[in-house]
C-alpha cells in the first residue's frame, strides 16, 4: 500500500440529510490543517452528492452489504490510505482538538486503540428539555457518554483503559485492524461493537478512553420517542442475537412474570404515549420517568426474545 495520508477518516452513512452534511462539514473544518483523506462510505441506494467538495473527500457506495454499516466500515478501511483510521458516524460533530489528538496518540502509543467522550451539543439539549421525553433524556443520563458507560473505570479528569470499545469516534491502526479481522458483519447493529471489542482483549490491544476530549452526538432526527423505543428495541435484539451466536455476558434474564408484564405494557403502549403527548399538550413539567421506564424495558424483552436462542 502507497500511504498518501496521515489519517484516513471513514464516514459510513446512511440516509441522514442534513445531519451528516453537518458532520461532513465540521470534519472538513477540523481536519484542513493535516493530510487526512476522508471515505464518506454510502449505505443508501440514494446517491451521495455533495457540493464543493474538497480533493481529499471521496464518496464511495458499498459494494457489498448495504444493511451493514460495519460493512461499509470494513470496506472503508480496505481501501484506507493511511496507517491510521478513524472511524466517525454520521451524527458526531468534531473538533480540531480530536482530529489533533489521533495524531498525537499514535506518537506514543502503537499496539492500543481509543475513544474520546461525547455529549448532546448545547442547542440539542435546549431543544429537548421543553419536552417530557426531552427531559427523560437529560435527567437519566442519555445526552452524555459517561451517564451511558457501564463500568466502574470512568474517569473525569484522565484518560483511563476500558474493555470496552463504540463506534462513533474509534481510532486504531489499520495493521491492528485487519488482525483482529475488523467488524463481524452478523452481528445486529451495534452488536459488533461487542464482538470487536472481545477480540481487541483477546489479542491484547489496549483501549483507552480520554474523557478530556469531547465531541457533540447530534441525534437531532432521534429524539423522538417513537424512535427511540424501537431502537432501545434493537438493543434487546443485538444481545439476543450476541447470546445466539454463543455470547454468555449479554444474557439478559426475565422472570416469567415480568415478561408478562412487560408483554402487556408493550400492547399498552399508545395509550402510554398519548398520555405523554398530553403531558407536553397541557405543559406538565414532568419527566414521565415511570412511563418512559417502562415502556423501555418493555422493547428490550420484546427486542431480546425476538430472536430464537
Amino acid at each position: 500500500m502507497d500511504v498518501m495520508y496521515d489519517l484516513t477518516i471513514i464516514i459510513p452513512t446512511k440516509d441522514r440529510g442534513n445531519i451528516f452534511f453537518r458532520t461532513l462539514a465540521q470534519i472538513i473544518k477540523s481536519s484542513n490543517h493535516i493530510n487526512a483523506e476522508i471515505l464518506v462510505i454510502n449505505n443508501s441506494l440514494t446517491p451521495v452528492t455533495i457540493q464543493n467538495k474538497p480533493a481529499n473527500v471521496f464518496v464511495f457506495d458499498n459494494p457489498f452489504n448495504k444493511n451493514s454499516v460495519f460493512s461499509s466500515r470494513n470496506y472503508g478501511a480496505s481501501i484506507a490510505k493511511s496507517t491510521i483510521l478513524l472511524f466517525i458516524d454520521d451524527d458526531i460533530l468534531v473538533t480540531k482538538e480530536s482530529i489533533d489528538y489521533a495524531i498525537a496518540f499514535y506518537k506514543v502509543n502503537s499496539n492500543a486503540c481509543f475513544n474520546v467522550n461525547w455529549q448532546y451539543p448545547p442547542d440539542l439539549i435546549d431543544k429537548i428539555k421543553n419536552t417530557v421525553f426531552g427531559r427523560y433524556l437529560i435527567k437519566h443520563g442519555f445526552s452524555a457518554m459517561k451517564s451511558m458507560y457501564n463500568g466502574p473505570e470512568w474517569r473525569d479528569d484522565e484518560p483511563f483503559v476500558s474493555k470496552h470499545i463504540a463506534s462513533f469516534f474509534f481510532c486504531i491502526r489499520k495493521e491492528v485492524f485487519t488482525k483482529i479481522g475488523g467488524y463481524n458483519e452478523k452481528h445486529l447493529h451495534e452488536g459488533t461493537d461487542i464482538d470487536i471489542s472481545n477480540n481487541l482483549n483477546k489479542n491484547d490491544i489496549v483501549i483507552w478512553i480520554n474523557p478530556l476530549i469531547m465531541v457533540y452526538h447530534n441525534e437531532e432526527d432521534r429524539v423522538d420517542i417513537m424512535n427511540w423505543l424501537e431502537r432501545k428495541k434493537r438493543v434487546g435484539a443485538i444481545h439476543g442475537n450476541s447470546v445466539s451466536m454463543g455470547d454468555t455476558e449479554h444474557i439478559l434474564t426475565y422472570s416469567r412474570i415480568k415478561r408478562i408484564a412487560f408483554n402487556v405494557i408493550y400492547q399498552l403502549q399508545p395509550v402510554l404515549l398519548s398520555v405523554i403527548r398530553l403531558y407536553d399538550a397541557v405543559g406538565i413539567k414532568s419527566t414521565g420517568s415511570s412511563l418512559i421506564n417502562a415502556m423501555l424495558g418493555a422493547n428490550m424483552c420484546h427486542g431480546y426474545y425476538s430472536i430464537k436462542k
